[in-house]
């Protein structure tokens, strides 16, 4: 049994003794308290108020979903300036799973919509033509590092084909971390106005950009989260927490830094 499925629908961890707030197109509606013999039905009442804007995520401006989304990305990660691996998994930038053949050959390929794979016949031709080049020098040179090198971005580009070509030998500089933070946002929007078809709010679009981002299309379209809001059901915020776990040696256990994401999330989720 997953860590979600041990709690009640308005709880984000098992202590919580008040249900946590939840918004439709129609109303607002605050937790009070858990009630019954086994206090596991979620008391609510409705709260005056403005609702916010409920509409089709077609309908949303992308520039200020997106922007907002970015900036809850640059508090919740961070950001790797050089390949790390976490959890069996590689990563640089704001949370970029690096494939097996990006790390071995610590290069990385991308055009304005997208990261290529490595052996895209246009991506291959620009590292055989530029293999020395893009793989770098030592940083260090008589026992001293050479700061100036390692300040200075390694990346050839195709003006032709508008690609890039990015060696990680010495690390990752803040213009590309921010460029392919950019085009996993985008893949994350295009996730969410692909699965989710019931109309939300704002602060509904960014929390659910941000769980895509981190878990990806697969896990985000089979999700009860989207499952849920589809049916109609905005009373689904709990649902966050299905990802908050992580895969140990012979069983699941809460990570801390996704349990927190995850809360941060829900939290913007559910409010106003």
């Amino acid at each position: 049994m997953s860590f979600v499925d041990d709690l009640i629908i308005g709880q984000l961890d098992i202590s919580d003794t008040v249900p946590v707030n939840y918004c439709t197109p129609n109303a607002y509606f605050q937790g009070l308290n858990f009630q019954g013999t086994d206090h596991k039905e979620a008391v609510y009442k409705s709260k005056a108020g403005s609702i916010p804007k409920f509409d089709s995520v077609n309908n949303f401006s992308t520039v200020k979903v997106l922007s907002r989304a970015n900036e809850m990305i640059r508090k919740s990660y961070t950001a790797h300036i050089v390949p790390t691996s976490i959890e069996d998994t590689t990563f640089i930038g704001f949370g970029h799973k690096l494939q097996a053949s990006e790390i071995s050959n610590q290069l990385i390929a991308f055009n304005d919509a997208m990261v290529l794979k490595l052996d895209h016949p246009d991506v291959a031709k620009i590292i055989r033509n530029n293999h020395s080049y893009l793989k770098g020098t030592s940083l260090i040179k008589n026992g001293i590092i050479d700061y100036e090198a390692a300040n200075k971005p390694i990346a050839v580009y195709d003006e032709m084909n508008n690609m890039y070509v990015y060696s990680l030998v010495n690390g990752a500089k803040a213009e590309f971390i921010s460029k392919l933070l950019e085009l996993d946002l985008q893949i994350a929007y295009n996730t969410v106005t692909d699965k989710i078809k019931t109309p939300i709010n704002e602060n509904q679009f960014v929390a659910l950009i941000s769980l895509a981002f981190d878990i990806g299309h697969k896990k985000f379209a089979t999700s009860k989260i989207a499952k849920c809001l589809n049916n109609g059901d905005y009373q689904c915020v709990t649902y966050f927490m299905e990802f908050s776990e992580v895969q140990r040696k012979k069983s699941k256990g809460i990570s801390t830094v996704l349990f927190n994401r995850r809360l941060a999330e829900a939290s913007l989720f559910s409010r106003l």
